[in-house]
């Protein structure tokens, strides 16, 4: 592998994801050549200071001469590559101790950025720059973007740590990580100059701004408004597979494990495929998905579609636990607990199904479409059915519900508890967690993207909620 395939690996070893036989492969690269370490220990850095640092500024003081002194240890380790143990310092290392070594290195750069950060924080040290000496204010009382919208389940993680499960619209943040637990979570932050991101779903998302916005997308949809950027300091988006450069554009991003989708409305947007180094522009009207070592070439945005069925046979939905197809039922997805944090007495039974952009064309719904859901019960409940749209730039557009049983009787349960039941869209109204918003949402979801479908119970004990299949079926069109 060359060196953007080990940049990949890392990267993944540093997310969690990396597979045991990645594992390994990195173990003995890091056992055996000096460069590769050292690239280890940068985006360790890297990953250990994006919500808080810019990526490339100097080491000072005892975090210095701790890095320096771990790369040494870490050079001196490797003169017997071969060796089960080796001595270094008067000291025996086994192998197990040397990947512990690895983690600590990571460790390092926290203290180092931490030990910075302090710097900053204090109101009696400056920091000399340049031959001069600069008063810095704290890093969490510089606010780089304020929340402008938001709904569903969030918990806010701030740049020295602190957790927010309460986080309101207006307030004022200096970088962190927001994160969207449930399908209907939505989240929307504008940065100072006026560009806004937001996510939905279940996502997460980190960000900073010290001079150049590094935003991290770990799971989950993202779309973004940026307005022209400095000369030289684009806006960074790193998902776990791409880099993307920002200038000024309006775009949306799907990231997935081991993919990223991007879609871009108006302006350029460069991708770095991170598995092979490859990088591409993308123009408007256009995207591209990086996955492996699969095509990067840009394709021209598919026409819009009106009908759509979930594919639950395939892959699991986006939240709740997939159950596979086994010879008795068809695959499902099955509800799961979630406490609403501004409701802790109350437990939903919940799942969601995002309707995934990366595979096939964006779906948009017609004034008279038509659901049909298809599941199964273990005893009578009150069951809820919602849906999230956006428009086609990708900027949310609004959350609408249908209550399933209320609006419209579900058909009676069989013996096995499956059940069918059809709604039209006109039976659709806002949902109660967005009608804060509802001057600035649309007022129908007619015509506009759909992004994912959810439903819920709200009992006192498991419903046992299960969804086999959802099928949007535009009008006119007879169902199969």
């Amino acid at each position: 592998m060359n060196r953007h395939d080990w940049e990949s690996v890392i990267g993944r070893h540093l997310d969690g994801i990396a597979s045991a036989e990645e594992m390994a492969a990195l173990s003995e690269k890091l056992e055996s050549d000096a460069d590769t370490r050292l690239l280890y220990l940068r985006l360790a850095g890297i990953h250990a200071t994006l919500a808080t640092r810019e990526l490339d500024e100097p080491a000072s003081g005892e975090a210095e001469d701790q890095l320096l002194d771990l790369v040494e240890q870490l050079e001196s380790f490797t003169k017997h590559p071969r060796s089960r143990r080796t001595v270094v310092d008067g000291q025996r290392w086994s192998k197990p101790t040397f990947l512990w070594l690895l983690a600590a290195s990571a460790v390092v750069f926290v203290a180092f950025s931490a030990g910075l950060i302090y710097q900053l924080a204090s109101p009696d040290s400056g920091i000399a720059e340049s031959n001069k000496i600069a008063t810095q204010p704290r890093v969490s009382d510089a606010s780089i973007a304020r929340i402008t919208g938001l709904s569903g389940s969030l918990i806010w993680n701030g740049d020295r740590g602190q957790i927010d499960r309460d986080v309101k619209v207006g307030k004022e943040l200096a970088g962190g990580t927001i994160e969207g637990m449930a399908p209907d979570s939505w989240f929307e932050l504008q940065f100072n100059d006026g560009s806004t991101v937001m996510i939905s779903g279940t996502s997460m998302l980190t960000f900073a701004d010290l001079g150049q916005k590094t935003l991290r997308l770990r799971e989950g949809v993202f779309s973004a408004n940026v307005v022209p950027q400095p000369e030289g300091k684009p806006m960074l988006i790193r998902t776990p597979s791409a880099l993307l450069e920002v200038m000024g554009t309006r775009f949306d991003v799907e990231a997935r494990l081991a993919s990223t989708m991007l879609n871009v409305t108006e302006g350029t947007v460069r991708m770095r495929r991170l598995s092979d180094g490859r990088e591409v522009d993308v123009t408007a009207k256009h995207r591209v998905i990086a996955d492996g070592d699969g095509d990067l070439a840009p394709q021209r945005l598919p026409e819009a579609v009106n009908h759509w069925k979930s594919q639950l046979h395939l892959r699991p939905g986006g939240y709740g636990k997939w159950l596979p197809a086994s010879e008795r039922r068809a695959a499902a997805q099955k509800a799961i607990p979630l406490i609403p944090p501004d409701n802790p007495n109350v437990t939903l039974y919940l799942l969601g199904i995002p309707v995934s952009r990366s595979d096939g064309p964006p779906v948009v719904v017609r004034s008279d479409s038509r659901f049909v859901v298809r599941g199964r019960l273990d005893k009578p409940a009150k069951v809820y059915f919602g849906i999230a749209v956006s428009g086609v730039n990708g900027e949310f557009a609004g959350k609408f519900r249908l209550d399933l049983e209320s609006e419209q009787p579900i058909s009676k349960p069989d013996t096995d508890g499956n059940f069918e039941v059809a709604y039209r869209l006109s039976n659709f109204t806002l949902d109660p967690c967005v009608r804060d918003r509802e001057q600035e949402l649309a007022v129908r979801p007619d015509d506009l993207v759909l992004t994912c479908v959810w439903a819920f119970t709200h009992t006192h004990s498991p419903s046992g909620l299960e969804i086999s299949g959802v099928e949007l079926i535009p009008p006119n069109k007879v169902e199969r």
